[in-house]
């Protein structure tokens, strides 16, 4: 079967140029899929739908890196107790569990699945993620890439069908503007910021208490 991969983008670090929404361009390759195909997601037909912000639209899909799949970086843990891989070592051990306390709590509340892969590109596992963590239709995965990819990306989201309907692309974008630039992260560090972004993903998807 045929499905599409994705190329890892995320935003720029640097945002002093306007940015344009785009959804992450593919390149096609042939591997089955674990994730059974389902209307409510488009993981199995898609790959993994990036939803970016770019401040060169077309320079940049142009010079995006070709997918990788190298599943030797993946963790040896069960994929449902891994929420989180850290492959660039970013993070701390206290950091680490913060981010499940943060995931769990979404999880929980949102029914949406949150994974974040810290990585710099290349060494990442790439289309391996996706076999690792089957992700569907209520799945977003967060992409922290300290290298930005070589054109000075850092963050990056990858959302299933249902989570995409469940904010506009609007806010996908000021999350990514506010602490995927280079300011930010040079004030705050890359794992700080990890935690930052995902503590963002909870108040946005866990209304507070007592309002609608």
């Amino acid at each position: 079967m045929h499905i599409q991969a994705p190329a890892f983008v995320a935003v720029p670090r640097d945002n002093d140029r306007p940015g344009v929404l785009l959804f992450c361009s593919t390149k096609l390759a042939s591997y089955p899929s674990p994730v059974p195909r389902s209307s409510s997601s488009r993981w199995d037909r898609r790959g993994l739908l990036g939803l970016v912000v770019l401040a060169q639209a077309p320079a940049a899909e142009a010079k995006r890196p070709e997918g990788v799949n190298r599943p030797e970086l993946l963790p040896k843990t069960d994929a449902a107790t891994t929420p989180v891989i850290d492959v660039a070592r970013i993070l701390t051990n206290s950091q680490e569990r913060e981010l499940a306390g943060y995931i769990s709590e979404i999880e929980t509340k949102a029914k949406v699945r949150v994974r974040v892969l810290t990585q710099t590109f290349p060494n990442t596992p790439g289309l391996a993620i996706r076999d690792y963590w089957q992700p569907d239709g209520r799945t977003v995965i967060y992409v922290h890439d300290t290298g930005g990819l070589g054109e000075g990306y850092v963050v990056n989201f990858n959302a299933g069908a249902e989570v995409e309907k469940m904010k506009p692309l609007t806010y996908w974008r000021q999350v990514q503007n506010t602490y995927g630039n280079r300011y930010y992260i040079r004030d705050h560090g890359d794992g700080d910021t990890v935690v930052d972004v995902v503590k963002a993903l909870k108040e946005g998807f866990i209304p507070e208490e007592g309002s609608k």
